[in-house]
């Protein structure tokens, strides 16, 4: 199929009815996660017909032209993405959504996902937190996703999963970092230790010696952006324990990266505290049971690197993405303060270049 539609009100039951391989006689959208998703529009289709799901999910770019441009476009978050779907999708241990149909205009950026409605399983929020346990069932699973990618001959053959080392994408983000500090400062700054001020200023000049850093090999497959408001946890038997979305961020790159991010930014300050040297040392043991070694001193530096490279998200988020809603506001800040916490427990702005 060539042509699909770049706009929702083309989203018609004929289209629906090639994609889905059945009789779509009529179809509702109803535009969701306003607020959670971040770099696109995503509308629950719910469907009346023959031989089709009662509903499907629908992705498309968003309408925040910067945030499309500087960072969906230039860093290939989009391409990325629907390649993920196209090349891996159901096939993947830690499982995304069932994708009925994926495509881009390359030249355009314009893309369309349409996929499995994840409506019955259970989601958390992230501005409240991870609980404990749903924490240890996402470790679990990456490093399910980490085992089975680790140095895998099957990661050249997939052009568009780079390491994160590579041109241009230091490059670009460092300008993004340096874009969007004066906002990030404008909404999260009163809050901001004069050490994590400084940081944040120098943070653009730092990201291509991050960067090289948790590229060195060994390298697996990275979600890149594995945060609870993009986790869905199952219900009834059969039901993965967890499925992802947004596979935008995806990289080659140290297993300690998913793990740092999400446990830095999805558990509330004080659950982090609590469960965060069993966390590592669980995903430490998990990868170990698939015969893979990730020596302590070396995973714990690179949990610490991590920490502090991420600050990047909220800082992006604050600075390039348009504030919609106060839901929109509220996990900046979570992301914004439970990184800033993390980054002083860990001490992690000591391991520098210099």
């Amino acid at each position: 199929m060539g042509w699909f539609p770049v706009d929702p009100q083309f989203v018609t039951p004929e289209w629906l009815s090639e994609v889905l391989g059945g009789e779509v006689r009529s179809c509702r959208l109803e535009q969701i996660g306003v607020g959670i998703g971040l770099l696109g529009r995503i509308y629950r289709v719910h469907l009346e017909g023959t031989n089709v799901p009662a509903s499907v999910v629908v992705k498309m770019p968003t309408l925040d032209e910067q945030a499309r441009r500087v960072l969906g476009e230039d860093l290939e978050l989009y391409l990325k993405e629907v390649r993920f779907y196209q090349e891996i999708g159901n096939a993947n241990p830690l499982p995304p959504a069932h994708p009925y149909f994926a495509a881009i205009d390359e030249a355009t950026h314009d893309f369309i996902l349409v996929l499995e409605d994840l409506r019955h399983l259970r989601v958390a929020d992230q501005t409240i937190g991870c609980t404990p346990g749903d924490a240890e069932t996402v470790v679990d699973a990456i490093a399910r996703q980490h085992a089975h990618w680790w140095q895998s001959n099957r990661l050249s053959t997939l052009p568009w999963l780079r390491p994160y080392a590579t041109p241009p994408f230091p490059a670009v983000l460092a300008a993004n970092a340096k874009a969007a500090w004066p906002r990030f400062l404008e909404l999260v700054g009163a809050d901001l230790s004069s050490r994590l001020r400084d940081f944040g200023q120098r943070l653009p000049s730092l990201i291509p010696w991050y960067l090289e850093q948790i590229s060195r090999p060994p390298c697996t497959f990275i979600h890149g952006d594995l945060r609870l408001d993009q986790l869905f946890f199952g219900t009834r038997p059969g039901d993965p324990a967890v499925t992802a979305l947004d596979w935008q961020v995806t990289q080659l790159g140290r297993g300690a990266y998913d793990l740092a991010y999400f446990v830095s930014q999805s558990l509330t300050t004080e659950a982090r505290r609590a469960c965060e040297a069993a966390l590592i040392e669980r995903y430490r043991s998990r990868l170990a049971e698939a015969g893979i070694d990730y020596p302590a001193s070396e995973l714990q530096r690179d949990y610490r690197l991590t920490t502090a490279l991420c600050y990047i998200y909220p800082l992006l988020v604050a600075g390039r993405i348009e504030v919609v809603n106060n839901r929109h506001l509220e996990l900046l800040r979570t992301m914004a303060s439970g990184a800033a916490a993390a980054i002083e427990d860990h001490d992690a702005l000591a391991l520098r270049p210099d």
